[in-house]
């Protein structure tokens, strides 16, 4: 997600309740049981496309197609899914996955190998133009073939049996296995060229995971329903799962409290009430999500340019300020980029970062040159135009004046074009934010602050290059040895945030919702939802 967030991944993170399912392509499954099990969810868009290859895996597309392996968040291990076992080459470099057999796609026809690497082929296909092509550019000939430079058959993705996938990769990487969660699904060529953009329309659709698609009007309505060929369909719970478009989280929360929805998000504004609800309060959960909010520091201009103006800058930033008064949705103050549950996380006892200091602050802007703020340049602090970061950006404004005597002016960006103006230098710091695609550090310093990395984040461009920095996230990424890479990857947050101050973290994000007490479901600090794990008390 994946998802996974970055500009780029806005709208998938909060339009995110996407649908999946399968069913028979033309048909409406059977529901065996005498009783339907259903659940009713609201969307706050319309998904557009649920194509898993030519868009971010959302939570429709997710809960219909099956990717190789899944993620168990109680055990922070890689499970078996597509494939039921896997080996790795002693290089490193060789991956070999057994698909499930005896495995139906929702048609009748067999899951193979083959379904695998078309899905991996057509994310790099140059003719998807699919944004998450880069998350596969570590596989062998993935960059050249999506730059059309190498045909479709030149990517180390292969397919050397019914039921053996082989992906050959450019070097060893121990966070690999765990990216393949979120990317890289079984995908039915066939349907998907007969049809073309219709193909995922109900009627049309071809799945072979828990849920499919049986009804989809625009901007209305989403109805998925449990495939009955599945390979794990015994296990799944929900027969049926209707997804309603409600644009407005403060009518998603009414419609919750007049019984029309199953669950939703709490908007900001109810929290304190729900909270005290002696009705709501037990149906309230708040926990971890895999989301970072940032804000980074253009290295080539002044007065940014100066790692001490950026350290006093990020000393006079009160973030347990921002969480408590501004976002006040249980968010948790960073000191570092990786967040809670992911593998790297460094724990904040660690004392790695720069904490709000506003003495410190003041004698690193007295060590750049300009004490009191004298003689500083204004700062100009960019930000994509919404309620929220406008509120963030304003009340680090005050704190940079207050604390520092700095001159700050602020720019929201309306509509399109924020991470062009961020690429093209026009502020000196700004906003950013970054989903997990898999709950790795890897995912996090080495896609946006590596200086080369394949994600092509807007940031990477303007932010300092460190190369010892990179060569630590490398050294991490061939690390077999859990323990050392977590030593790594602590080392590498020192470097990034509190050596060089080349961004600054501001929080993670929190997950804030209601759930009919009905409805058992997982909380997972993911965006993306497994329904087929959820339950009902009916």
């Amino acid at each position: 997600m994946s998802t996974k967030f970055h500009l780029r991944a806005l709208s998938i993170l909060f339009c995110s309740l996407a649908v999946v399912g399968l069913a028979f392509a033309g048909s409406t499954p059977e529901v065996t049981t005498s009783e339907v099990r259903e659940i009713t969810l609201p969307l706050d868009g319309d998904p557009g496309i649920i194509d898993p290859v030519a868009n971010w895996l959302g939570d429709i597309a997710g809960n219909m197609f099956v990717p190789l392996v899944e993620y168990d968040y109680e055990t922070s291990k890689v499970i078996p899914a597509g494939a039921t076992s896997w080996k790795v080459s002693a290089d490193g470099k060789t991956w070999t996955f057994e698909i499930r057999k005896n495995w139906k796609r929702s048609n009748g026809d067999s899951v193979t190998a083959k379904d695998y690497e078309y899905g991996f082929r057509a994310i790099v296909d140059p003719e998807t133009a699919s944004p998450v092509a880069w998350r596969l550019f570590g596989i062998q000939n993935a960059s050249a073939v999506n730059a059309g430079d190498m045909p479709l058959e030149s990517l180390g993705v292969k397919a050397t049996g019914d039921y053996t996938l082989e992906i050959k990769i450019d070097a060893p990487a121990t966070w690999f296995l765990s990216s393949l969660t979120s990317v890289g699904h079984a995908v039915p060529q066939a349907s998907r060229e007969q049809y073309g953009l219709d193909w995922t329309q109900p009627g049309n659709i071809v799945v072979n995971g828990p849920f499919i698609l049986t009804k989809w009007e625009q901007d209305d309505i989403l109805v998925l329903e449990k495939n009955p060929s599945y390979y794990n369909a015994g296990a799944v719970e929900i027969d049926k799962i209707t997804l309603l478009i409600v644009p407005e989280a403060s009518t998603a929360m009414a419609m919750y409290e007049n019984g029309e929805l199953d669950s939703t998000d709490v908007p900001p504004e109810d929290l304190d009430r729900v909270r005290s609800d002696s009705v709501l309060g037990p149906e309230f959960y708040n926990g971890p999500r895999f989301v970072l909010y940032w804000y980074g520091f253009a290295s080539h201009e002044p007065p940014t340019d100066n790692v001490l103006v950026r350290k006093a800058l990020a000393a006079a930033t009160d973030k347990q300020t921002i969480v408590d008064q501004i976002t006040r949705g249980g968010q948790v103050a960073a000191g570092t980029m990786t967040p809670p549950g992911s593998v790297g996380h460094v724990d904040p006892s660690a004392g790695i970062g720069i904490p709000f200091d506003v003495a410190q602050a003041k004698k690193y802007l007295a060590e750049a040159g300009y004490p009191g703020g004298e003689g500083l340049p204004p700062v100009m602090l960019g930000y994509n135009a919404n309620e929220i970061n406008a509120n963030i950006a304003q009340a680090v404004q005050k704190m940079w004046s207050d604390n520092l005597g700095v001159t700050v002016e602020l720019k929201g960006w309306e509509g399109g074009g924020y991470n062009d103006a961020v690429s093209a230098g026009a502020f000196n710091v700004w906003r950013n934010g970054w989903g997990m695609d898999f709950p790795d550090a890897h995912n996090v310093l080495g896609e946006i602050f590596r200086s080369k990395p394949f994600s092509g984040d807007a940031s990477h461009s303007i932010l300092l290059t460190i190369p010892e920095f990179d060569e630590i996230i490398d050294t991490a990424a061939v690390e077999s040895d859990p323990a050392k890479r977590n030593e790594m990857y602590q080392e590498a947050e020192k470097i990034l945030v509190e050596d060089y101050a080349s961004a600054m973290p501001l929080y993670w994000y929190a997950v804030n919702r209601v759930t009919k007490p009905r409805v058992n479901r997982p909380n997972v600090p993911s965006f993306n939802q497994s329904w087929w794990l959820w339950s009902v008390n009916d």
